[in-house]
């Protein structure tokens, strides 16, 4: 028998080009605090939360974010039942099927939705009143249903779907057809069209019958991603697919391996305040403006400017005698953008990653599950740190190729590893760590923990860092990358 509760599938495992510099490689769009001070996979997580309609959920991300998003998770005490560490993104089919190939028991007598976790959504109750009608057709049915979003615009970024006129059963239609992204003209028309919804990614189905139809339909996917999962290992709750496997998945959506082709497709409209976030017109347009049309976050000030977004988390930014811009600006990069034109930011990071620029990657301050640091200062050969790890917080056992460090305890009681030797050091005391030398930093108290760090090399990236052994499942730097790194 099928159960009446619905396991989520939260897939956290995107990029957000878009949002840079705010939205980084290695800390993306759905974990960056964007709106309210919660970051949007903490969103995500909350709105499926309530035990009386929802399981603990399975996340889906890559496997350098897996203890990110166990912190956020624990931030408000929350937990998954699973959490699969993709090797490499293969878009939402083959994690879609890696889910499900990890779901335990087993997926056979359980209902699952999917939501993207770097979405955001303003009326809660009316997403959820949604999936319950949702939920009520695949109790009698075998059909996989997706939500249509009521559309605002004729937006050329979004699939649409096309319902048929006459209901399956109260607020659900079968789908008529999917569109792909259309062009502007195409748009407009689709929108006066009734039965028509953006296409927002959000999928119930029975697991039985969406392992099916990914067999009728997309069978060497399903079957590349069940080996992955069989030569893969587990670490708690966390999933690490076998990497060669996973990589021969075919790249695909689960709109394109399936719902375009099942004859099942469903639909449920709904109008919850949905918007993907997809760049900085959207922050905008959710923000608290003036009376001239200013979204103004943090340190900012605009005089004579009207219908701009300027934000910042570093220095007091000032606009004056400008229109309809973003300005973002972080410690170590800003923005400054017309407000509508997203494809050239897109641009622009793509240009910064074929440059290998740091500032793609990383942000100069980051959180990390055991706390955070923030680079305060950066030359040739030098790098200084401010580091605050939480109570119960530990570093990984590491070491590095390619620089000393020297650490100076600020305040709380640090326990220090350096080799066989371990000590704690309290303010003012300090420790230096040679080149190639294993040490960790542990908070052991019930106060955070602030070190400064001094480090000194030929080579400061973060990826001289070899872990030999983390309690937050972050894998070692792989040996090829290790053994260049010692080489270099």
């Amino acid at each position: 028998m099928t159960s009446n509760k619905i396991t989520p599938i939260i897939l956290a495992g995107g990029a957000g080009t878009r949002l840079w510099p705010v939205s980084r490689e290695e800390s993306p769009k759905q974990f960056c605090r964007l709106l309210d001070g919660q970051s949007l996979f903490q969103a995500t997580a909350k709105r499926v939360s309530d035990p009386a309609l929802f399981n603990a959920p399975i996340i889906v991300t890559g496997a350098q974010y897996a203890g990110l998003a166990e912190q956020q998770l624990a931030e408000y005490g929350l937990e998954a039942s699973a959490i699969v560490c993709e090797p490499m993104g293969r878009d939402t089919a083959p994690a879609i099927a890696a889910a499900l190939a990890a779901a335990r028991p087993g997926p056979v007598a359980e209902n699952y939705l999917v939501l993207p976790s770097d979405h955001a959504i303003e009326d809660d109750e009316a997403l959820k009143t949604a999936i319950r009608t949702g939920r009520d057709l695949i109790r009698h049915s075998r059909h996989l249903v997706t939500f249509g979003i009521a559309p605002s615009r004729p937006d050329t970024g979004f699939g649409y779907i096309r319902a048929e006129r006459d209901e399956l059963r109260p607020g659900v239609h079968a789908v008529s057809r999917f569109i792909e992204k259309p062009d502007a003209a195409r748009a407009a028309n689709l929108i006066r069209e009734a039965g028509t919804s953006w296409n927002a990614g959000i999928f119930l189905f029975n697991g039985r019958d969406m392992l099916d139809e990914l067999e009728r339909h997309a069978p060497e996917l399903l079957y590349m991603v069940r080996k992955s999962l069989a030569n893969g290992t587990m670490s708690g709750s966390k999933v690490f697919p076998d990497a060669a496997a996973f990589a021969k998945a075919p790249k695909l959506s689960i709109d394109y391996a399936v719902m375009e082709h099942t004859e099942r497709a469903a639909v449920v409209p709904v109008d919850p305040g949905w918007s993907d976030l997809g760049a900085w017109s959207a922050i905008w347009e959710r923000g608290e403006s003036d009376v001239v049309g200013n979204v103004l976050e943090g340190d900012a000030i605009a005089v004579n400017s009207t219908g701009s977004l300027v934000r910042t988390d570093g220095p007091t930014v000032a606009i004056a005698g400008v229109d309809d811009l973003v300005v973002v600006a972080n410690r170590d990069a800003v923005l400054v953008a017309r407000k509508d034109d997203a494809q050239s930011v897109k641009t622009l990071v793509e240009t910064m990653k074929a440059e290998d620029r740091v500032e793609q990657k990383r942000h100069a301050g980051e959180d990390r599950p055991w706390g955070r640091f923030d680079s305060i200062d950066r030359g040739e050969h030098h790098q200084v740190k401010r580091i605050r790890v939480h109570p119960g917080g530990r570093l990984s056992l590491q070491y590095h190729h390619h620089r000393s460090e020297h650490w100076v305890v600020v305040s709380g009681t640090a326990q220090v590893t350096v080799g066989d030797n371990v000590m704690a050091l309290g303010p003012c005391e300090q420790v230096f760590i040679p080149q190639g030398e294993v040490h960790r930093l542990e908070n052991l108290g019930s106060e955070p923990v602030e070190i400064i760090e001094v480090q000194y090399g030929d080579y400061l990236g973060e990826d001289d860092i070899v872990r030999v052994e983390d309690v937050y499942g972050r894998e070692a730097v792989p040996a090829a990358l290790d053994e260049n790194l010692a080489a270099a």
